[in-house]
């Protein structure tokens, strides 16, 4: 059970990360000028064309935020996994909150399905432990 919830950590981890950094190459090309957008939009059928600076300004705001969230989600992540040799119940949660953040539906289920089982083996422990403290007694 240790491995399975490990194995999908790490690749929860790993794909995240990717995710990251194929978001900062993008931020990085649209702040030199090595994609230019164009941003339209249409209402009632009128189509407007916003100037390149404006759509150069919207498209590095968003893949500036897209960047730092997915960030934020991999240190979660990375929490998680060192939190899994304390406590399990909070590094359950981690994963969890990880997995609905993230933007990735691979790290989604991969997360979901580690924050689940560290949950489940955290209430194995304890049941395990009021039993024994029941047989002391």
């Amino acid at each position: 059970m240790n491995k399975t919830i490990k194995v999908t950590s790490l690749i929860g981890i790993i794909l995240q990360s990717f995710l990251a950094l194929i978001f900062l190459v993008y931020l990085i090309l649209m702040m030199t000028g090595g994609l230019s957008p164009d941003l339209t939009t249409t209402v009632n059928g009128e189509v407007t064309v916003q100037d390149e600076a404006t759509s150069k300004l919207t498209f590095t705001i968003l893949f500036s935020v897209l960047f730092v969230v997915a960030i934020i989600v991999d240190i979660l992540g990375i929490i998680g996994l060192k939190k899994m040799k304390t406590s399990l119940k909070s590094s359950g949660v981690l994963y969890i909150i990880g997995a609905v953040v993230s933007f990735n539906m691979i790290t989604f289920i991969a997360w979901l399905i580690c924050g689940i089982l560290l949950i489940q083996q955290n209430k194995k422990q304890v049941s395990q432990e009021t039993q024994d403290m029941k047989y002391e007694s």
